[in-house]
């Protein structure tokens, strides 16, 4: 689910004195709801004293409050889907499965399902977390290793030198200035920084053309577009897979899936890919021509999928082949993701060793100098 993340804030919608506000309400909890609601309906329990079972083991979580709510609004008299709506907590794909469920007189499956769609969720975001956080953490730490040089190290070295003499070395004579303007301007430009990343930020959140500009430029980065289109394949292939396996129409399913994928370019593709098939035109072709109506040169959907896809739509297969689609796609980032990782190591060990052995050298080249004097 795109909106069900760990610690991701929530700020509800107000008007109704029982729905809950300022929530922090994590993946796995609303996974845990999710399979104790599904079990509990499975065996035969009405879905108000299920509830009233799950708030009394969730009293003391975030998730405490919103199974409170969601009893209120069911001994209402709505249904679950509208429940599920008023909380603001769950997102679309969410209420669209279980009021499938709802309809067909199979909650406690779809519940099941949306259980572990959102367990392969948590997976997905943690394999391209691993993947891009890691080298940023590295690099960080790196920045920090050696700025905790420049300020407490090369001074001290600065004040052998000056006993010396003699003229520096070119490599010495540019860490020592790196280091002087550094005590000199840090602060200063690290303010200035934290300043303008805040702006941008604010800006960013704000401007809907800097974040569909974003949205395109990471899918041309090198080594990131990779990971980014295989995560929005993924989610894309698994839930238009559910959701046609529940019954719901391909046009709703599609409208759906623009709220599931995390890049807005692959949210955009499924609006223009909806207006296609509402136009006639097959979901093959629509997805085939996709690429074309966001201004994009290449295609967003590999081949063998769109291939997949046709032959899904010629032989009533599918859902079935989307599943599979979905197997391939999540293989495939696994593979992605462990040769980024096996690539970026020895690349981080060569830079940081370069950094920090350089200034060494650097710092060590007039006692060298000397030694060889003498």
């Amino acid at each position: 689910m795109a909106d069900a993340i760990p610690g991701s804030r929530r700020s509800l919608a107000t008007g109704e004195s029982s729905r809950p506000r300022n929530l922090r309400v994590s993946a796995a909890q609303l996974c845990e709801f999710t399979r104790q609601l599904a079990t509990l309906v499975g065996a035969g329990v009405p879905l108000l004293q299920s509830l009233d079972t799950i708030q009394q083991g969730v009293n003391a979580q975030a998730m405490g409050p919103v199974v409170q709510a969601l009893r209120t609004q069911v001994s209402a008299g709505k249904s679950l889907e509208t429940a599920l709506q008023q909380t603001g907590v769950f997102d679309k794909l969410y209420c669209q499965m279980v009021a499938a469920g709802e309809l067909a007189g199979n909650l406690d499956d779809m519940l099941n399902r949306l259980a572990s769609h959102t367990e392969r969720q948590q997976q997905l975001r943690r394999k391209v977390s691993m993947a891009l956080v890691y080298p940023v953490a590295v690099l960080f730490i790196a920045a920090l290793v050696v700025t905790v040089i420049l300020v407490w190290v090369v001074p001290v070295f600065e004040s052998i030198f000056a006993s010396f003499g003699a003229q520096l070395p070119a490599a010495t004579r540019f860490i020592l200035g790196l280091s002087a303007g550094l005590l000199h301007w840090g602060l200063p430009v690290l303010a200035l920084t934290v300043l303008t990343a805040t702006v941008l930020r604010r800006q960013y959140r704000r401007n809907e053309t800097w974040q569909w500009q974003f949205a395109l430029r990471v899918l041309s980065m090198p080594l990131v577009a990779g990971l980014i289109r295989s995560a929005n394949l993924t989610a894309w292939t698994r839930c238009l897979s559910m959701l046609t396996q529940s019954g719901v129409p391909l046009l709703e399913a599609l409208e759906v899936l623009a709220g599931v994928c995390t890049n807005q370019v692959y949210a955009r593709l499924c609006l223009n890919i909806r207006q296609s098939v509402l136009r006639g035109s097959s979901l093959a072709s629509a997805m085939r021509s996709a690429s074309v109506s966001v201004g994009l040169k290449t295609g967003l959907f590999p081949p063998l999928l769109i291939q997949m896809v046709d032959i899904g739509e010629q032989s009533g297969t599918l859902t079935v082949l989307l599943s599979r689609a979905a197997d391939a796609q999540d293989e495939a980032l696994e593979q992605q993701v462990h040769g980024l990782t096996q690539l970026i190591e020895p690349l981080l060990v060569v830079v940081l060793g370069g950094l920090v052995g350089g200034m060494v050298v650097a710092l060590y080249l007039p006692v060298f100098q000397l030694g060889q004097v003498l």
